[in-house]
């Protein structure tokens, strides 16, 4: 099961790191419009995004095993159609059934990994899943890179679209074989389709504006007040007849899951914002070739990798307060360089990014697995998927936020050097707050 389930990480972090190299050679190929291409590029995280809760409700109440491989399917059969795809808008529905087969399944991991192992055996678990998702972000773009600079113009964007699709059905094929249906309690026999379709408004009116750039944002943000409130209303009333809600109240009275929850974000979100900004910097400030930028990058990729590896001892060892201090220890790094960076001298640049990034990589490495351990610990069984698909929505619309948030202020700069040095200074006081919240968390101390 550890296998399957980081090797399912692994594809569908690799597949969405991969699809930007190919989205140039698609707008070409197809003649989509800048609407359209914002709408490939967004639709996938869009799509996944909004079937995380479901995917994790879904799994809650019927068992894991189905929506596993019904995720799988759809995510497969999402990359062949938009490998084949003969028009822009064929394409972006394609990538809509693929993020939303992503999002089925990714709950399901997290889901599986609560159920099956306990203490430091799913600590490992979880560090194994976040090494899968950092090797996936380092390997893809020299590999998308590589089919595309050999293959024709025509062919070699499709070719990266399908990279993903043979694991995935080889996924599916080992699904159907080895994974357990875990039973379900006798508690969690409802499931509150009203109560879904309302956080779902809510949450698609938050991601809308963000992620595909969909005008009038104070109109969404409106919307999506409307549509929490009455979800709210919707589940204390559930609550009341002593039914089943989406959202398990144990859960979301959790201190130390909403604290953990909260740390994630920010640290996700900073660490993403971070690497908009420093890629367009070196790109566009300091005029490097875009696989230049990319391999001075990927030392903080293979960083995260490798405390990755590690980060279940701290989980285990030293629970939050060790949690507390590398979290410290990556935001000092993080600004360090960000400072060195903006600087734009190309030594200090080169011992920034390869120096201190490694540095910072590996300190995030150690502390996003270990604090997604802690956290999910505090979910309780019966909502365990639940739980995974709160932390990891949650997650991406921080990376969402951020990414905009960095592009915009990168932008709006009066120099590349100033727009990255005031996008740096605001991810370094999310890494702060971070650190904050973690040291607030005075509940359960270690994993086990």
């Amino acid at each position: 099961m550890l296998a399957l389930g980081v090797s399912t990480g692994f594809v569908t972090i690799i597949d969405q790191a991969a699809f930007s190299f190919a989205v140039p050679g698609l707008r070409d190929d197809l003649g989509a419009d800048a609407g359209q291409v914002q709408w490939l590029v967004a639709g996938y995280s869009l799509a996944f995004g909004a079937a995380l809760l479901p995917g994790g409700r879904l799994g809650d109440v019927f068992g894991r095993r189905v929506p596993y491989l019904v995720g799988l399917l759809l995510f497969a059969v999402g990359g062949l159609l938009a490998a084949g795809a003969g028009d822009a808008n064929v394409a972006i529905i394609a990538r809509l059934v693929q993020g939303l087969g992503a999002g089925l399944v990714n709950p399901q991991v997290l889901g599986y990994f609560q159920d099956l192992f306990t203490g430091p055996a799913r600590a490992k678990a979880i560090g194994a899943y976040t090494v899968s998702a950092s090797i996936a972000g380092l390997v893809s773009p020299p590999v998308a890179g590589w089919v595309l600079a050999t293959t024709a113009p025509g062919l070699g964007w499709r070719l990266v679209v399908l990279l993903s699709v043979p694991v995935a059905l080889a996924l599916l094929v080992a699904g159907l074989a080895v994974l357990p249906s875990v039973p379900r309690s006798g508690s969690r026999q409802g499931f509150d389709l009203i109560g879904l379709a309302l956080l779902m408004a809510a949450i698609l009116a938050l991601m809308l504006p963000v992620t595909a750039g969909v005008p009038g944002g104070g109109l969404w943000l409106v919307v999506a007040a409307i549509a929490g409130l009455a979800f709210a209303g919707w589940e204390r009333r559930i609550a009341r007849r002593r039914a089943s809600p989406v959202l398990d109240p144990a859960l979301m009275r959790s201190r130390g899951f909403m604290l953990g929850t909260g740390v994630a974000t920010l640290t996700f979100g900073a660490g993403l914002g971070l690497g908009i900004v420093s890629t367009l910097f070196l790109i566009d400030g300091l005029g490097l070739p875009a696989l230049t930028a990319a391999l001075l990058l990927a030392p903080r990729a293979l960083g995260m990798a490798i405390g990755s590896m590690q980060s279940w001892r701290v989980a285990i060892r030293f629970g939050r307060r060790g949690i507390t201090i590398v979290l410290a220890a990556g935001a000092v790094a993080m600004a360090v360089e960000a400072a060195l960076v903006a600087t734009g001298s190309p030594p200090l640049v080169l011992i920034a990014l390869v120096g201190v990034g490694t540095v910072h990589g590996v300190l995030s490495g150690l502390a996003i697995p270990s604090n997604q351990t802690l956290t999910l610990e505090h979910a309780p069984a019966d909502a365990a998927g639940v739980g995974a698909g709160v932390l990891a929505l949650a997650q991406r619309l921080a990376g969402a936020v951020c990414l905009a948030v960095g592009i915009g202020l990168f932008l709006g700069g009066e120099t590349p050097a100033t727009g990255f040095a005031t996008a740096a200074v605001v991810f370094a006081v999310l890494s702060a707050a971070a650190v904050a919240i973690s040291a607030f968390d005075r509940g359960a101390v270690r994993v086990g």
